[in-house]
């Protein structure tokens, strides 16, 4: 049976201007993943919305095994970004490291949004197919085991995903940015039931939103 092509795109050679970025590319290269994480948080100190260190800086603290903060990384990067191929790299490696994790339906999500903008990755186009495949028996399972209604069970634990969106999403509210947190919160609940966990978040910035486009 086929299995999942693991890649995790990296993006070097770029922030030359940065010194502290130019280290942290070597020290990842190196295969010094710490040295490469102190280095390009430093980089983010002087330079913080530099969505190609975001970008590397993700790519480090995957190999570090730190994968909710991974995502967040990558999630940043896609939003101080208008690069079509960056935001689509970054997509590929939030699936990524997300499928290999078994969290198919966010996998695949984000896998499909790579897809849609670089609809010519044979390796992104196997990768969705395999996670939409595995989603689908998911699913197949999930209703087999289901006993009980959902809506009486008590919130799920939040997942690595579900952190990483809830994470970013606050990011977003610190900035008055409502309507963005509340899309991000309302799409990832689509994917992974675990964001439920944050139900009364999600109404509370519903409920600003609400009001905010009301005012306007």
């Amino acid at each position: 049976m086929a299995t999942f092509i693991w890649t995790i795109l990296l993006l070097f050679g770029l922030n030359i201007s940065n010194p502290d970025a130019r280290k942290g590319n070597k020290s990842y290269e190196n295969g010094d993943y710490e040295g490469a994480k102190t280095w390009f948080y430093s980089a983010l100190d002087q330079d913080p919305n530099n969505a190609e260190i975001l970008f590397n800086l993700g790519n480090t603290l995957t190999k570090l095994g730190e994968i909710e903060e991974a995502i967040k990384m990558f999630m940043q990067a896609k939003s101080y970004t208008n690069d079509t191929h960056l935001k689509a790299l970054a997509d590929y490696n939030i699936g990524t490291v997300l499928a290999e994790n078994e969290q198919w339906k966010p996998a695949m999500k984000h896998l499909r949004a790579s897809l849609q903008k670089l609809p010519y990755d044979s390796e992104g186009q196997f990768n969705y197919e395999y996670a939409l495949m595995k989603s689908s028996e998911e699913d197949d399972n999930n209703e087999q085991n289901q006993d009980q209604n959902e809506d009486q069970e008590p919130p799920p634990e939040p997942s690595m995903y579900a952190k990483a969106v809830k994470e970013q999403a606050d990011a977003l509210v610190n900035e008055s940015r409502y309507a963005s947190a509340f899309n991000l919160m309302q799409e990832a609940l689509g994917v992974d039931e675990t964001v439920r966990y944050y139900e009364s978040f999600i109404n509370r910035i519903g409920a600003v939103n609400q009001i905010e486009q009301t005012d306007n």
